[in-house]
């Protein structure tokens, strides 16, 4: 019998670690071996009627000459298309990926509002002004090279050679890659066909193998593709994808616009289940526990695109995961497209005018200064100046409203191209629970401002004396400053290639999701206390039966008593050799 269940065994492993795929466009190689994608990452954004779009597809498949295949708006000129660093959209996936959140309960006997990792003020101060720099005006002080950040776009050279096809090279896309020694796939001018049709161009990019980044056998790493156009683009021509795709595919949209989020129109928009109390074991495991959830999302509804993330660019989250989006990536991912359609008297305004106490320190500073020595003050004192009211207007410029849809299909649930549209904003999956019960609102729904992510919590209450006549319980912050774990925020990321089978959302979720079928699981005991894992706390016991000082970050007991189990062992372990 054991013998019979082997086979399908393996073959319920081969479905469970599947890879899938996704890419608005198609690979050409040399020869009939397979060239496919597992994840797809777009990025667009907008500003007025402008559109910048990055592409960033995976590769599996042979190491040898291939090219990549892409449709883009018919304005697009050669000289709109660049090669880009791929931790700009890295950065992208790691700030809006699901998260996992512990919240720890304050010492009982610590008076205070429990404090929460993002209310860390990430802000200068008003003595230090601009982005940590020393008070403008100050002239005793030299400017802080933090007031000099990077806001030029970062454009690398990549790995690719991009030649825009001719209308009448279009209209034989097939014919022109066999002349470049590549083989289409099969249907490949039947799928461009309605793209041609729509006045749209084709991009051929090919791959210098060599210099592509390998991410273990044959899978690799591509650079990124930004594009734009004068037009605002709002489809993606994501069946394209199906000719490079076995089994599913996996497409994560990041949009960018300064005052809206976004939505798929055609589809339907799904809010991902957020603020969700799970056990502990799935910390480490959140890319895992997540894909298991996308997948009983697409059970109740196959074409539902989730929606993961909408949040302004100022921020991140509630944790962030690392920092909000710098300068110079926003200007990258496209900012710098949009910026050739300011005014100059906007990209160079005057600086403002010193108070009256910098005017006054201003002239003492001169007073004290002597020829030439006074001259450069004067010269590097205005330049300076200028140069921060520059910076904080392209900042103020380069403000956007960062959206991430998330979908997963193949053929029968990828009826046509995504259409998105502008939509209302929404809040979701932030908060701090309250009171014994852990209050906290799992509902997403609209709001004035855009607040909404995908977070996953767990819970630490406290396991430490109480010394005190009132102690208050039940308040949830950050961990306390005894706690010896790793302080990192856990997220969902690299999705297409985690295992589904692996963690299953019924015993891992203990908030009851009625729309996905989860009842919820009542954690056995406390939930949190004394989980596994180097970064968990351990309650501490002795054997009177009382918990030491310090709660999960202190407690003796357990190493006193190894300690006196040892010094008797030793003592027996002496009295047998001296009889």
């Amino acid at each position: 019998m054991h013998k019979a269940l082997l086979p399908l065994l393996i073959v319920g492993l081969l479905l469970a670690t599947l890879p899938a795929h996704a890419l608005p466009g198609f690979y050409a190689g040399k020869g009939d071996e397979k060239r496919l994608v597992r994840s797809t990452h777009v990025v667009m954004m907008h500003r007025g009627e402008a559109s910048a779009v990055t592409v960033m597809p995976d590769y599996e498949g042979p190491l040898s000459p291939f090219a990549l295949v892409l449709v883009v708006p018919g304005d697009v000129e050669i000289d709109r298309v660049r090669t880009l660093k791929r931790e700009f959209v890295d950065r992208l996936e790691s700030l809006t990926a699901p998260r996992f959140h512990e919240f720890w309960e304050m010492d009982p006997c610590e008076p205070g509002k429990p404090e929460q990792y993002w209310e860390q003020s990430v802000k200068a101060s008003a003595a230090t002004d601009f982005l940590g720099g020393p008070k403008i005006g100050d002239p005793t002080k030299k400017v802080a090279k933090e007031l000099f950040i990077p806001t030029d776009a970062d454009i690398k050279q990549g790995e690719y050679t991009f030649s825009l096809l001719s209308e009448d090279e279009a209209k034989d896309v097939p014919g022109y890659l066999a002349g470049k020694g590549y083989k289409a796939p099969a249907g490949a001018a039947a799928a461009l066909k309605p793209y041609l049709a729509a006045g749209m161009k084709v991009l051929v990019a090919e791959v210098d193998e060599k210099r592509i980044e390998l991410a273990g056998g044959d899978f690799a790493i591509l650079s990124p593709i930004r594009f734009w156009s004068e037009k605002k683009i709002s489809t993606l021509p994501l069946k394209l994808g199906l000719l490079s795709a076995e089994g599913k595919q996996e497409i994560f949209v990041y949009t960018l616009d300064p005052n809206t989020r976004y939505a798929v129109k055609n589809y339907d928009n799904i809010f991902a289940p957020t603020n969700l109390t799970v056990d502990f074991k799935s910390k480490e495991r959140m890319g895992e526990l997540y894909a298991a959830m996308h997948d009983l999302s697409l059970e109740k509804n196959p074409k539902g695109v989730l929606v993961e993330f909408a949040w302004p660019s100022e921020g991140c989250g509630q944790p962030c995961q690392n920092e909000r989006l710098l300068p110079h990536e926003l200007i990258s991912l496209g900012g710098d497209v949009f910026e050739q359609y300011v005014p100059d008297e906007e990209k160079n305004p005057e600086p403002p005018e010193l108070t009256e106490a910098e005017e006054k320190a201003h002239d003492i500073r001169k007073k004290e200064l002597k020829g030439k020595e006074k001259k450069e003050y004067e010269k590097t004192f205005e330049e300076e100046r200028k140069i921060v009211a520059q910076k904080k207007a392209l900042i103020a410029r380069n403000k956007y409203i960062v959206t991430r849809l998330h979908h997963r299909y193949d053929a029968s649930n990828l009826p046509e191209d995504f259409q998105l549209a502008p939509a209302g904003p929404i809040e979701g999956g932030a908060g701090v629970p309250k009171g014994a019960a852990r209050t906290i609102s799992s509902e997403v729904k609209p709001a004035k401002a855009n607040e909404m992510q995908v977070r996953y919590n767990h819970f630490h209450p406290w396991n430490g004396m109480m010394k005190c006549e009132k102690p208050e319980r039940d308040r949830w912050g950050k961990p306390p400053r005894t706690y010896r774990g790793l302080r990192k925020i856990w997220i969902a990321a690299d999705l297409a290639r985690k295992n589904r089978k692996q963690m299953s959302p019924a015993a891992m979720a203990q908030t009851p999701v009625p729309s996905l079928g989860l009842p919820g699981v009542v954690a056995s005991g406390d939930a949190g206390v004394g989980e596994g894992g180097a970064d968990a706390p351990v309650e501490k016991k002795s054997s009177c039966g009382c918990r030491a000082v310090g709660g999960s970050g202190g407690g003796s007991a357990p190493l006193v008593g190894m300690v006196l189990a040892l010094a008797l062992a030793l003592r027996r372990s002496r009295g047998a050799a001296r009889s």
